[in-house]
């Protein structure tokens, strides 16, 4: 399938010192963030799992979005990765771009069951489609089209989306 759909980055959570943005597809009423919490709120076996990724955002949403916290997803020119860090034993993945220590884009996500999220077509998805948020963003912040003000991201928030 070769189609564009229209995607927006809007605002998911803030925080103290992080603003946490989503993507979402304006044919859906719900952020792709919210699509990946509510999948994995059911599920009884992922609850130690949902609580580590919980702190851990709430640690990066008071303390700022270091490198550290972030496992490296995508390819060396983005900024494309994978929550939680990788001192963690959990297989479950909410992927994300860290944009910059006070903005992180949060994507969608799963429970990662092959050696690598290439190998599996929905987390695949959900990385190649931050990847292209990632390009647009960096194009339209060259040409001033999109402005970071501290934690807030400013402008075109409008994609298409290859699918």
């Amino acid at each position: 399938m070769n189609s564009k759909r229209e995607i927006i980055v809007e605002i998911f959570e803030e925080h103290s010192e992080v603003n946490f943005y989503s993507i979402r597809y304006t044919d859906n009423e719900l952020s792709e963030s919210e699509l990946f919490f509510d999948k994995i709120l059911d599920d009884e076996n992922l609850e130690e799992d949902v609580e580590i990724l919980s702190k851990l955002l709430d640690k990066i949403g008071e303390n700022g979005a270091e490198p550290r916290h972030f496992r490296h997803a995508g390819t060396k020119r983005d900024k494309v990765a994978a929550l939680p860090e990788y001192l963690t034993s959990t297989n479950l993945r909410l992927y994300a771009i860290r944009l910059n220590k006070n903005i992180v884009i949060l994507g969608n996500g799963g429970l990662k069951t092959t050696e690598t999220y290439n190998e599996d077509p929905f987390l695949n998805q959900c990385v190649e489609t931050l990847k292209q948020i990632d390009r647009f963003i960096g194009s339209r912040i060259n040409k001033g089209q999109t402005i970071i003000f501290r934690k807030e991201l400013m402008g075109d928030l409008k994609f298409y989306i290859k699918q």
